[in-house]
């Protein structure tokens, strides 16, 4: 039965609706990269000590399957702003490409949700600049 695991990044585990806020989003076609960009809310990050925004880029990489819905038409309980979904509803009913070493993630930024099913992410988190 699937179920939902948090992310720990390196400001610990990002909770709340206020907690990401996306600027941008993009797709890159040639290497199959979904790049989520925007600000973390350091208050509402459990290792962090800072009052200040950090600056994040979110990139899922070799991505099979992606989907974008609005927050408040979402129906699920995650266990924080970044989750794997472990054994996969989703990834079980997919075809094609898919291989063992793909994994299920879902991202609830202020106003979307992202789900993306791909090999890997790499969460960058930068000092903000503003």
């Amino acid at each position: 039965m699937q179920h939902n695991t948090p992310i720990e990044t390196e400001l610990g585990y990002i909770r709340g609706r206020d907690a990401l806020f996306l600027r941008q989003v993009r797709f890159e076609n040639r290497t199959t990269t979904l790049i989520l960009e925007g600000a973390i809310n350091a208050k509402l990050c459990s290792k962090s000590e800072s009052t200040t925004d950090y600056d994040y880029r979110l990139r899922f990489i070799n991505v099979l399957a992606m989907k974008m819905i609005e927050l408040d038409s979402w129906h699920y309980n995650n266990q924080s702003s970044f989750d794997e979904i472990l054994d996969s509803d989703w990834i079980r009913q997919l075809r094609g490409k898919v291989t063992s070493d793909d994994r299920h993630f879902v991202v609830q930024t202020y106003d979307d949700v992202f789900e993306v099913v791909c090999e890997h992410f790499d969460f960058e988190v930068m000092q903000s600049e503003s």
